[in-house]
């Protein structure tokens, strides 16, 4: 195959994407549609968009069409979050609160945060997007005597380090571990992905001044959407 027009017309999809000619999130047109425009072949136009795909900056669902995906979210190990990260280069995540509850600590969670018989815990299911494309879901536990009041807070709108700083509340120290798992219902239904696609799984543990665990963090977060900075 012609090696030009292959090229050319995946530099030229690549700068649509660049310049937000076509946005994140947004359907790009059919690949008849691309054929006609740049005047080349099916063939061609599928082929660049599988290196695009490949490369990270589309992606497909089955009968529906190729979508531009988020940009790569850079993370590190510090407090900042994916949602402050996306509003600095200019984008609009939302958070969709899935499930929030309070219930009975069982022997994990009584053990981990040193409670005692019969005590609660809350618990916050949330599914970070942007564009309506999921990047990210978590799970938060937190020990009820800690945060009296926080089922009344709105986790759609801030986080939880939001919390902690409007409460004064002190954090002496935390502790992540990161591990590439694959993932199964239903975190893959709330990642938009396929079961059995990888995904980074992400533990975070916070301490407050007494040396006790206040929150207990697990999130499972598109692998191909991710890179995390340790340092």
């Amino acid at each position: 195959m012609d090696q030009f027009p292959f090229r050319y017309l995946h530099d030229a999809i690549r700068h649509s994407i660049e310049t937000g000619v076509y946005p994140y999130g947004s359907l790009i047109p059919s690949e008849r549609a691309l054929s006609e425009q740049y005047m080349v072949s099916r063939t061609t136009v599928r082929k660049a968009i599988d290196l695009l795909i490949d490369q990270g900056l589309l992606y497909r669902i089955q009968g529906k069409g190729t979508f531009v995906s988020l940009p790569l979210l850079h993370v590190t190990n510090t407090a900042t979050s994916s949602k402050q990260y996306l509003e600095e280069i200019h984008l609009s995540p939302s958070t969709n609160i899935i499930y929030t509850g309070i219930r009975k600590a069982d022997y994990k969670f009584g053990k981990m945060f040193q409670l005692s018989e019969n005590a609660e815990i809350y618990h916050i299911v949330k599914q970070h997007c942007d564009q309506n494309i999921p990047y990210s879901v978590e799970y938060s536990y937190l020990p009820l005597y800690a945060f009296p009041n926080i089922s009344t807070y709105d986790f759609s709108q801030k986080s939880f380090l939001d919390y902690i700083e409007e409460h004064h509340i002190t954090i002496t120290r935390n502790h992540r571990t990161l591990d590439l798992v694959t993932v199964s219902k239903p975190q893959s239904t709330l990642l938009g992905i396929e079961p059995g696609k990888c995904a980074f799984m992400r533990k975070n543990y916070l301490y407050d001044n007494s040396n006790r665990i206040i929150e207990y963090n697990l999130s499972y977060s598109v692998a191909e959407k991710y890179v995390f900075e340790i340092f």
